[in-house]
């Protein structure tokens, strides 16, 4: 099964770094023949994860005062029929195991159980300081159709490294040739 990596970035995130990397993978479209609605789902679940990424990254801070080196990645990574969108990023240890049960329940939710908590997590008006009701995750599972894997590793007594990866199944290639339209004669 042959592995195409369509983007490979290592450092900060912010709104124009998602704006070129959305244009790289776009460059990649005409080359790899991604269906429409395979491009659509990967485009958003990009999207949703580098703004995570950028909203929710902490950055913790060395005794002198600077940042320590903990810079997010993010990938996506065609395998087979399979997209994967990779993403890592710093967190304070103590929010680890509130997202890991917001993670456990959203994987054990059906598609429907998943369109559901969505429909009550937008009318319910709780938003975070970063200005998110935790629509990202939900939007991602939606979109993906798959569990979310995921991997916290811990940096220090402070911080986790978060570890996100998000897969799309290839849509349905719907040639004409395959579709059959039964018509009925005036």
């Amino acid at each position: 099964m042959e592995k195409v990596v369509i983007i490979d970035y290592t450092g900060a995130i912010h709104y124009d770094t998602i704006g070129e990397l959305i244009h790289q993978f776009k460059s990649h479209v005409p080359i790899l023949g991604i269906q429409i609605g395979t491009y659509k789902k990967v485009l958003l679940v990009m999207i949703e994860s580098l703004e995570n990424i950028m909203k929710y990254r902490e950055c913790p801070a060395q005794t002198d005062g600077n940042e320590i080196g903990f810079t997010p990645l993010f990938s996506v990574v065609k395998e087979g029929d399979r997209y994967f969108i990779n993403s890592c990023n710093t967190l304070e240890y103590n929010k680890m195991e509130s997202l890991e049960k917001r993670l456990i329940n959203l994987n054990n939710l059906t598609p429907q159980g998943i369109k559901e908590f969505y429909k009550e997590t937008i009318t319910n008006g709780q938003f975070s300081q970063q200005g998110g009701a935790g629509l990202g995750l939900i939007e991602m599972a939606k979109i993906s159709g798959n569990k979310i894997e995921y991997m916290f590793q811990r940096v220090n007594e402070d911080y986790v490294n978060f570890s996100l990866r998000i897969t799309v199944d290839e849509f349905p290639n719907y040639s004409q040739n395959t579709r059959k339209i039964k018509t009925t004669p005036l």
